[in-house]
């Protein structure tokens, strides 16, 4: 599968899509934010702090233009990342970059890349960390659906055909949560149903929203249960499954 179909139509798309690819996979991405620099303060498009021990901090500079972008703005934008003690300079633009621009960013800290490019450096990161998110979040399905587990006859006779349903609905969305990997959703155009209703979707990016919303909408079933019937899953209970969510990536 590709990573998205995402295809920024204004400048404003452009600079929130990358700020927000970046937070979701792991970043802390500001945009715009207004920065010190040893000339004075700047306004950026998007700036990023990086968990990363070598790389703390990247500028993102957005270029929705017709035209590709000329050497001048790379001397510009190398400038205020030096300037402002970036580690990286991330310049991109719709429309690509002039041969001087590419001549200009040689042997700098700044990368010149498309918005294609950029989603297809960002996409390895933003699914590890999506999946991560993903089997963290639909722990507590597992232990609700299960039939070793969960307190049955604990329940109100009035939630008992509810409880079943639930289970039901959302036992398929707890197995391809904790078993679906990278491996899987790279290396196929499509998905199959063996995977909950993955037939339906093209591109990681939306298959792995809908199975997150799919996750809180079960947690939401699954709670609005359990309080009725007066049910609390001890948290040690969860924390015994938080160790085998990673097996799966």
């Amino acid at each position: 599968m590709k990573f998205t179909d995402r295809c920024p139509a204004t400048w404003k798309e452009l600079q929130d899509d990358v700020a927000l690819l970046l937070n979701q996979s792991g970043y802390r991405a500001v945009s715009p934010c207004t920065i010190d620099t040893v000339r004075g303060k700047v306004e950026v498009d998007v700036l990023v702090e990086s968990p990363d021990e070598l790389v703390k901090r990247i500028v993102c500079e957005c270029k929705f233009w017709n035209s590709s972008v000329p050497k001048e703005k790379v001397h510009a934008f190398r400038t205020v990342v030096q300037d402002s003690g970036a580690s990286l300079g991330l310049l991109i633009s719709q429309a690509g970059f002039q041969s001087g621009a590419i001549e200009a960013a040689n042997l700098s800290n700044v990368r010149l890349m498309t918005w294609n490019e950029f989603t297809d450096i960002i996409a390895d990161k933003w699914t590890l960390t999506r999946l991560k998110q993903l089997k963290m979040e639909s722990v507590p399905l597992s232990e609700y659906t299960s039939s070793f587990h969960f307190p049955f006859d604990d329940l109100k006779d009035e939630d008992v055909g509810r409880y079943l349903k639930a289970c039901d609905k959302y036992r398929p969305l707890r197995t391809t949560c904790w078993e679906i990997t990278r491996k899987d959703l790279k290396e196929n155009d499509s998905l199959t149903d063996f995977w909950y209703k993955g037939s339906e979707f093209t591109t990681i990016e939306s298959y792995l929203n809908f199975l997150s919303d799919q996750v809180t909408a079960g947690l939401k079933e699954f709670g609005e249960i359990l309080a009725n019937s007066n049910i609390t899953i001890p948290p040690e209970r969860l924390e015994k499954s938080y160790g085998y969510i990673y097996m799966s990536l």
